[in-house]
């Protein structure tokens, strides 16, 4: 049985930036070739150093149907990082990931001081009692 891969596009080589917050500059590879699953946080950060040639502090990655910045989410540890990858076979979309290359931006903090301004795309489901 072949192995089914996960479609990442990593986003590297730019920056956090706030007021509104968004991934400046930057280059986006798309992989789908890559068995993601078979590693754990640090081998996904190395795979990315490696392949980007720069340091990689912080991974985050944005959740499906959560729009930027609402859905980004930190992968702090390997259960964040097993979390991720079984939100990206259970949805079967292409899941954005961001390097953060300095570490020093704090962007996880500020987006949980900062939550309640964001609109995101979650729709909520309304029953009809009728």
């Amino acid at each position: 049985m072949k192995p089914i891969f996960l479609q990442v596009d990593v986003h590297f080589q730019g920056m956090f930036a706030r007021n509104p917050i968004h991934y400046s500059g930057g280059i986006t590879q798309r992989f789908s070739d890559m068995d993601f699953a078979g590693m754990d946080k640090d081998g996904c950060a190395a795979f990315i150093e490696r392949f980007t040639g720069e340091k990689c502090e912080k991974l985050y990655y944005c959740q499906p149907d959560i729009d930027f910045p609402k859905g980004l989410t930190l992968i702090c540890n390997d259960p964040d990082y097993y979390d991720f990858i079984e939100i990206a076979y259970q949805c079967g979309v292409i899941l954005p990931m961001y390097v953060d290359h300095f570490g020093a931006s704090n962007i996880q903090e500020w987006l949980d001081e900062h939550k309640d301004e964001f609109v995101g795309n979650v729709e909520e489901e309304v029953l009809d009692g009728a």
